[in-house]
């Protein structure tokens, strides 16, 4: 990750955004314009910023849930993996962790049912939005699910973890959570060589196994 650029505090907390971001904002950006011109970059621009505000109230969401056991978020970051929420305490036990890590997926969950809801209703819409809103509820959706999914870094990963810690020793269960992120990593890049989109999924999916090896490496040496 670069240096993050401080945007400041909203609604008391603040907010980060790392410069790798950008990348995925020209991926956005440059597919806008090959398919649709001057036109369909600024399109993709909006729904950029819309994705990204998204991914914000995601990390704000890990804050809330943090906020029900009296942790403070010291700072939120937004980057090329979707972002993070450092906050001023640990979650204590099992409980308390799995709030907290399904808070973020579950306010993009939130979100994806707000925005059904906006679209049975075309009266509430102008004319012509139906199909961003039907891409950031798609969006959400995505971001939510795959959260979920019990892999290291994912929020479902964390979820895992604290389940697992009840039945076994952390360090084995933080090695199986690593194993679970190297697999759903593989399968990202696999879905990108299928579908040759050499972009974002492959990028994500090779970021995936890193970390995911990172874990698995840190829990075998705890081990001992």
């Amino acid at each position: 990750m670069g240096t993050p650029v401080n945007l400041g505090k909203i609604f008391g907390v603040n907010v980060r955004i790392d410069i790798s971001l950008f990348l995925v904002a020209a991926i956005f950006l440059l597919n806008g314009l090959q398919f649709g011109g001057l036109q369909g970059m600024l399109t993709e621009a909006t729904f950029v910023v819309l994705l990204f505000f998204c991914v914000y109230l995601h990390e704000m969401g890990h804050a809330f849930g943090a906020s029900l056991f009296r942790i403070r978020t010291l700072d939120v970051t937004l980057t090329f993996f979707g972002g993070y929420a450092r906050l001023a305490g640990v979650p204590r036990g099992s409980l308390q962790e799995i709030v907290v890590a399904f808070a973020g997926p579950g306010a993009n969950l939130l979100i994806a049912g707000v925005l059904y809801l906006w679209l049975q209703n075309p009266s509430t819409m102008f004319v012509g939005d139906g199909f961003m809103i039907w891409r950031l509820m798609v969006a959400n959706l995505i971001l939510g699910v795959f959260n979920l999914l019990p892999g290291y870094p994912l929020d479902g990963g964390t979820i895992a973890r604290s389940v697992l810690t009840n039945f076994m020793p952390r360090p084995r269960a933080r090695l199986i959570v690593g194993y679970g992120g190297g697999v759903v990593g593989f399968g990202l890049v696999a879905y990108a060589l299928q579908t040759r989109d050499f972009s974002l999924t492959m990028l994500l999916g090779f970021y995936l196994i890193y970390l995911a090896s990172l874990e698995i490496q840190a829990a075998r040496s705890s081990r001992f």
